[in-house]
């Protein structure tokens, strides 16, 4: 799902930033019905969440705040209320030729890395020279309070589907940088307070730049592995018969292993070595392609199984607003979408059907370790999963909601005077055959919860796989005592 936008935005033409340009009343309702017009003919289910006079009353009173003259950055934050209403983590709102976490600093940036866990957050890198040391905990930025920080970015980030959190969080960790910059602006230095046992201290730090961030980012990167693999675990005879089956992302670039060879390779392999255990490792992944969720599944159902129950489109129309989206799409919906009851629904996707297990299927203990960067395909691949009880769940809730998702093939639009591109998930994938006790907008919420602390992120340690791990070795020993 994920690539899909990605791909078609490297198609559209960039415009120049209109930061610090001002847009007159009359461009800002203009974009404001674009924006409108686009949400309602494109989005397959936009009151999803939230109802639809709850959403009118949203709108219009964003509409208001639109009656004196506006920045780009102004109008930017303005709208944000509505995309959050959507709790859709797929939604892109993206200022034109900008890195989406950078919309409009490019310097006076946050100088350190931190790892935020609930309402606090811990220093786990310097992108600048600094001698603030890790681990520390920071209690304020420029005189606030990093809890009172955290409760004003979280409403305003749209990673998340329903209720979820996880995903934001996650885009903090990654992130901060530009969030505090776009929501409370970059000075040229901030001054900080942080904690080191009992101490509490003080520092003024420089201001860096995006190029700095992303330099620092690159350089620390872990060393690259084939995005799927699998290994295979001994440990001295404590742990025989377990395999560790990793997913990176459910796409592939051009040149890599080929996503269906590996499948195949890996589980023959497992079946081979007569593996009882498997630690599928999905965490950070964001997803990709829809099919690879169920082409995984099927070398692990334990009878057939439908994937999805439907997929919603908004219409089978064409836009009344200019609109990229697939060429091949446009030309093939009179034969995929159909009309059903008062919407339409979209009929060519393998999981729509009863699927096999394939011939190597796994039948044996699966464990399946989830965080709030599982998102997109990946929280639809543990839904049907948790769904159907076929493993068990380590980690954190999902990212992604449990029941349904908006992703799929994406409309952009780009709003004619601000410049700000809006990305719209054009489908909306809903789960079969779902507990009857699913609350509205919740994630796979793990058996075992297991979350990293920063001295965790800070020294490598993996929490959440010794948990598994152990989990393994203590049901196994569990199952020899009462033998």
């Amino acid at each position: 799902m994920k690539i899909t936008f990605l791909t078609i935005c490297f198609s559209l033409l960039f415009c120049l930033s209109l930061v610090g340009q001002t847009l007159t009343p009359e461009q800002l309702q203009a974009d404001f019905n674009r924006f409108r017009t686009a949400l309602n003919e494109a989005h397959p289910e936009m009151y999803r969440y939230t109802p639809k006079p709850a959403f009118d009353s949203l709108f219009t009173a964003t509409a208001a705040k639109l009656n004196r003259p506006m920045t780009q950055h102004e109008f930017y934050v303005t709208m944000l209320p509505l995309l959050v209403a959507l709790r859709d983590g797929h939604i892109k709102w993206i200022v034109s030729g900008r890195d989406e976490h950078y919309p409009f600093f490019t310097d006076k940036l946050f100088p350190l890395k931190l790892y935020f866990l609930g309402e606090k957050a811990w220093v786990v890198g310097s992108y600048g020279n600094t001698n603030v040391p890790t681990g520390a905990a920071i209690t304020s930025i420029n005189g606030q309070s990093i809890s009172a920080i955290i409760r004003k970015l979280l409403p305003n980030m749209t990673f998340a589907d329903g209720d979820r959190i996880g995903g934001k969080y996650e885009d903090l960790n990654q992130y901060f940088s530009g969030f505090y910059a776009t929501h409370f602006g970059g000075p040229d230095a901030f001054t900080i307070t942080y904690q080191t046992g009992n101490d509490e201290k003080s520092a003024m730090l420089p201001a860096v730049t995006e190029k700095t961030i992303k330099d620092y980012v690159e350089s620390h990167k872990p060393a690259v592995q084939p995005p799927f693999r699998v290994t295979f675990l001994d440990n001295g005879g404590s742990l025989p018969q377990t395999a560790i089956v990793t997913i990176e992302r459910f796409y592939t670039d051009k040149g890599e292993q080929d996503y269906s060879t590996f499948l195949k390779e890996a589980f023959a392999q497992i079946k081979q070595k007569q593996i009882k255990n498997v630690v599928l490792d999905l965490r950070n992944n964001e997803g990709g392609e829809e099919s690879y969720g169920v082409q995984l599944y099927a070398y692990l159902a334990e009878k057939p199984f439908r994937y999805y129950d439907h997929i919603s489109v908004r219409q089978k129309h064409k836009f009344s607003f200019p609109v990229w989206t697939s060429k091949l799409y446009l030309k093939m919906r009179w034969l995929v979408v159909k009309k059903r009851g008062d919407g339409y629904v979209f009929t060519y996707q393998r999981g729509l059907k009863t699927v096999k297990p394939e011939r190597d299927a796994f039948h044996g203990n699966l464990y399946i370790l989830l965080n709030g960067n599982s998102f997109s395909v990946t929280t639809e691949f543990a839904a049907r999963a948790h769904a159907d009880k076929r493993a068990t769940f380590i980690g954190q809730e999902s990212g992604g909601g449990y029941a349904l998702n908006s992703s799929g093939i994406f409309a952009i639009t780009q709003l004619p005077n601000s410049k700000i591109d809006l990305g719209i998930g054009m489908f909306g994938f809903h789960m079969a055959n779902l507990p009857n006790d699913l609350k509205p907008g919740q994630g796979i919420v793990p058996d075992h919860i297991v979350e990293p602390t920063a001295e965790d992120v800070l020294s490598g340690h993996d929490r959440a796989m010794e948990y598994t791990l152990n989990l393994i070795q203590g049901q196994k020993a569990a199952l020899t005592k009462s033998e």
